[in-house]
């Protein structure tokens, strides 16, 4: 792995809206993400978390700064050269799957890689390989709508795969999932930082972000905290850092 990082920020700034319904949804972040490094981005709701994520992978444009991924200025990018970039460096796990619905598993996985113009015959391969994996080889012809959540996540894990990303962006990616199928896929995760993969990942359970080697804490658009938690899965850290930086509304009045 190279030693430049790969995400960096410089007092970027995203901002909706104008006048007395201004929002400032992400204000003045600097950022590092070295290779192979494990973020998880955390926070209240509203802070600025997913917003930040959008920008790092070249979903939305920042209003002002700058977000270089992999040595490229994304805010110099119009969104044709955006989408070539995500497609080449970036890989992203949604919450909702987002995977299309009349597509079987393999066919899903293969779409970014047939998007970017690879030959179907390196895609299969890899797509193959993801899949047993992942552990769902045997789903491959299989919609969608015939998959568990846990199933669907994995598939979502493979299709943000495929190109082999330099990042591997995840907004909730265990939200929508039981307490068995989101341990499944955190242990996916943890694989693939083990492999040497990526990860920036905003949760908001404190067990996923425990075993991140870095957890950011964002408030009100900002990065108000970092912890490196001493121990994989040391959850109680992250509370108690949360009790910190997250007061009750009782203690704001």
């Amino acid at each position: 792995m190279g030693s430049e990082p790969v995400i960096r920020t410089r007092e970027l700034w995203k901002t909706y809206g104008s006048g007395a319904s201004t929002v400032h949804a992400v204000r003045g972040i600097d950022l590092v993400v070295e290779p192979g490094e494990f973020v998880a981005l955390m926070g209240p709701s509203g802070c600025g978390k997913s917003t930040l994520l959008h920008l790092l992978g070249g979903l939305d444009r920042p209003t002002s700064g700058q977000v270089e991924v992999d040595g490229q200025r994304l805010d110099e990018l119009g969104e044709s050269a955006r989408a070539v970039l995500r497609r080449r460096t970036v890989g992203f796990v949604f919450q909702a799957y987002n995977l299309v619905p009349n597509l079987t598993v393999a066919d899903n996985v293969d779409l970014p890689g047939v998007l970017a113009g690879r030959s179907r015959t390196d895609v299969a391969e890899r797509r193959d390989q993801l899949l047993a994996t992942l552990g769902i080889v045997d789903r491959a012809d299989a919609l969608p709508s015939q998959l568990s959540g846990g199933q669907q996540q994995r598939a979502a894990i493979a299709r943000a795969l495929v190109n082999t990303p330099t990042v591997l962006l995840g907004d909730e990616p265990t939200g929508n999932l039981d307490s068995a199928s989101g341990v499944q896929v955190l242990d996916l995760l943890r694989d693939l930082h083990a492999r040497g993969q990526c990860l920036v990942v905003v949760t908001h359970d404190p067990g996923v972000a425990s075993y991140a080697q870095r957890v950011v804490f964002l408030r009100d658009g900002r990065i108000v905290d970092q912890l490196q938690p001493t121990a994989p899965g040391d959850r109680d850290a992250v509370l108690a850092r949360m009790a910190h930086i997250e007061p009750t509304p009782a203690a704001e009045a």
